[in-house]
């Protein structure tokens, strides 16, 4: 049976600008629907299926995690420990583990508060500009290649190979298989350079570990193409919804011990995350059946704007105390960067704030939003108020 809520494309216009009417419609009526586009999937809206799905390794496989495409590439492209199942998912997550402990991202928040208080001073003289380019790329990438121990001139790359791989390559496999092609020659070289040193940098660590090369490679790549685009989103759609809710901007200036609930909230309320999954088997959910071998998306974003779950879940609610949004995930897959991702998320807009109290996003309805695996404002247009 089909319905009019079927053969979605989540690379229109209209889905990737606004997604939350569908995901009504599917929570409010059958909330499994069914397309043959970019490459076919299943699409799941209701919070309790999304989190029951990412929770569930045995009948959802992570071996594949791309949204379109092929349902599973030959070879596939290994990334763990995103692409990994059990039993060998908990050896993936734990090697990069300690690097991600909350008491070593501590470690880094004079880095991420000094740089992103000199971007958002160098962008406030400049009287505006494209916040999501200018700021929130840049603070990501930054502290992605302190992270990595890398150089700055792999910035503009790092950027690249992101939007190749995540924006253009769900839709161009051959765009694609260029960025991935370049990625693991970028990271294969950096790890045999520093398999032979003492370095005590993520890479380092990487190199020297007793593990297979392409386990070693995806690894690397993974921290890089998880961390990216993901927390960029985030940072860029948080500075949207303040630009274009000043009440909600001027509330977190009178109270600013409000911004931990707040960072919450956004994240809620703009997860950037379309998580995909692969069927072990059949299965059914919700009545519907769904083959063996099938892509299941999994919108948090929808999940996260259940009304089953949250009151008022359209409503961006900075003070929101009962918050349990699933914008990291759930289960043996949570995100391993969400106290990274936290503390970005956090000092970029305290500091963006206490430099830029009072602005406007320009023409916040033509405003493109990106689609596939991560959802944010493509440009954050600002216009600086003085």
């Amino acid at each position: 049976m089909t319905t009019k809520l079927d053969g979605y494309d989540i690379f229109s216009p209209q889905f990737r600008n606004c997604p939350h009417p569908h995901w009504q419609a599917m929570r409010e009526g059958c909330p499994v629907a069914h397309s043959d586009n970019t490459g076919g999937s299943w699409m799941l809206a209701a919070y309790d299926d999304i989190r029951d799905a990412v929770r569930d390794p045995e009948r959802f496989s992570s071996r594949s995690a791309e949204v379109a495409g092929p349902a599973e590439y030959a070879g596939g492209l290994l990334l763990p420990p995103i692409t990994s199942d059990p039993p060998e998912h908990r050896g993936h997550r734990e090697r990069l583990a300690p690097f991600f402990h909350p008491r070593r991202i501590a470690e880094l928040e004079p880095f991420v508060r000094e740089l992103a208080r000199s971007l958002a001073g160098e962008f406030a003289a400049r009287g505006g500009g494209d916040a999501a380019a200018e700021f929130a790329q840049r603070l990501t990438v930054s502290v992605l290649a302190k992270l990595l121990d890398v150089p700055p001139e792999t910035h503009a790359r790092f950027i690249d190979w992101t939007v190749r791989l995540l924006r253009l390559g769900p839709l161009s496999q051959e765009i694609r298989a260029c960025a991935v092609r370049e990625m693991i020659a970028f990271f294969d070289a950096l790890l045999t350079e520093r398999a032979t040193g003492d370095g005590d940098d993520l890479l380092s660590h990487l190199a020297r570990a007793e593990t297979d090369r392409k386990v070693r490679i995806g690894s690397a790549m993974v921290v890089m193409i998880a961390g990216a685009d993901t927390t960029w989103s985030a940072i860029s759609a948080s500075l949207f919804h303040l630009g274009t809710h000043p009440e909600d901007r001027r509330r977190l200036a009178r109270e600013p011990d409000l911004m931990s609930t707040a960072v919450e909230e956004l994240l809620r309320a703009y997860a950037p995350v379309m998580l995909a999954r692969l069927t072990t088997g059949p299965v059914e959910v919700r009545g519907t059946p769904i083959p063996a071998g099938e892509r299941v998306i999994l919108p948090l974003a929808s999940a996260n704007r259940d009304p089953g779950v949250f009151d008022e879940p359209d409503t961006v609610l900075l003070d929101r105390r009962r918050n349990r949004h699933l914008a990291f995930g759930s289960g043996a897959h949570r995100c391993l960067g969400s106290t990274l991702a936290r503390l970005e998320l956090r000092v970029a807009l305290e500091e963006w704030l206490r430099v830029i109290p009072d602005y406007d996003v320009i023409g916040p309805d033509a405003v493109e939003w990106t689609g596939g695996n991560v959802r944010g404002p493509d440009t954050v247009p600002v216009r600086v108020r003085t």
